[in-house]
């Protein structure tokens, strides 16, 4: 049997990537037959266990549940011939690392290893150094950082305490019918949905500090049009599938460049247009730049009634 783990972490919500990861080789493998379970905290473990006792192929798991199945002995790897470990980097940042290393000490050492990482800091290559063959074929692919020609790019130079009022402003400019907000926290989310309620906005929030259940609850609300203002962390802006999503606000400044195509790529998809939105408060100037310099996009500022 081969029985391909993945441990697939993204930022704040390695749940949704999981699921679509296996949801994705489901469709692929529905021509050989191939059975592919998903294992994810948040969900029923009961569930999940009957799915591996059923047989797979594939299993797409997080970290924590893999371990906590292995530990149980409800998941069992002495099969495995194929491993994949994704986003990696990603894993490190979330504390992950750990357990992915004692994951992959306990697959067999005749098997096919494959990882894949944006970055590889010295946590990583320790990782390829002990779990990989020394002859492993490395590839690096430094993709240029582009937006779609379909998105308009826009930026608002605008005081942190003025964001509220701002975001109010352009929603009635610009008449959002459906619009994504990116915050840095949690907090931030829930703070900013808490504000705009009292404005009267149909909003709602969506991070990793929520249900499983609320979480597809709401986006699915989202999708369907039932709610206007959808305030999120960057788990929202990679794995988040939306085709016709109108427009995009950073409420704050994005990290780096890598994470303003991403934001920017949850509009303007599959040939249809778009608006993304960053605001940049009077101490983002550097980061604004440093974002600017490394994408070299021409983005135009928009001027707010608040400063006239």
């Amino acid at each position: 049997m081969e029985w391909t783990p993945s441990c697939s972490d993204e930022i704040r919500l390695p749940r949704r990537l999981c699921q679509q990861v296996t949801d994705e080789i489901g469709r692929i493998g529905q021509f050989r037959n191939v059975k592919t379970v998903a294992i994810y905290g948040g969900a029923a473990m009961d569930r999940q266990i009957n799915a591996l006792n059923r047989g797979a192929q594939v299993v797409v798991g997080t970290p924590g549940r893999v371990l906590d199945l292995i530990r149980r002995r409800e998941l069992r790897l002495e099969s495995v011939r194929i491993v994949i470990l994704d986003e990696a980097d990603r894993m490190l940042d979330m504390g992950f690392i750990v357990d992915v290393e004692t994951i992959l000490a306990r697959c067999p050492r005749q098997r096919q290893t494959a990882l894949f990482s944006a970055t590889m800091p010295y946590a990583i290559l320790r990782i390829c150094d002990r779990f990989m063959r020394r002859d492993a074929e490395h590839i690096a692919v430094r993709p240029e950082l582009r937006t779609v020609e379909t998105t308009r790019q826009l930026v608002y130079f605008v005081a942190e305490q003025d964001k509220v009022a701002a975001l109010v402003e352009l929603a009635d400019t610009f008449g959002f019918d459906r619009l994504l907000v990116f915050r840095h926290t949690q907090i931030g989310v829930d703070r900013l949905t808490t504000s705009l309620k009292r404005r009267g906005r149909n909003v709602a929030a969506l991070h990793g500090g929520l249900s499983q259940r609320d979480r597809e609850r709401t986006l699915a609300a989202f999708k369907a049009g039932d709610i206007q203002f959808l305030v999120a962390t960057n788990v929202a802006s990679r794995g988040l599938d939306i085709v016709d999503l109108p427009y995009v606000v950073s409420f704050d400044i994005p990290e780096d460049a890598d994470t303003y195509i991403h934001r920017v790529g949850r509009t303007g998809r599959a040939g249809r247009s778009g608006t993304a939105i960053t605001f940049v408060a009077e101490w983002d100037l550097d980061a604004w730049q440093a974002i600017q310099a490394e994408v070299g996009m021409d983005v135009e500022e928009g001027e707010l009634s608040l400063y006239r």
